[in-house]
């Protein structure tokens, strides 16, 4: 899974961006959206600290 680190500005998604992401402590992925600094799930958000790495939902669908 090729992802970024979440540890940065510069590691966070663009505001807006369908996303892929894994939790501290999880191994299983959400889809979600990044919107105001929060990465979002159908049915909850996660602060970006509670976040282990990303990776664009392009990306996913992609490889």
């Amino acid at each position: 899974m090729d992802t970024q680190s979440v540890k940065d500005a510069v590691g966070l998604p663009q505001e807006g961006e369908p996303v892929e992401f894994l939790l501290e402590g999880r191994e299983v992925a959400l889809n979600g959206t990044y919107t105001e600094h929060i990465f979002r799930s159908r049915y909850s958000g996660y602060a970006v600290d509670r976040v282990r790495s990303w990776r664009s939902a392009d990306m996913a669908e992609h490889g």
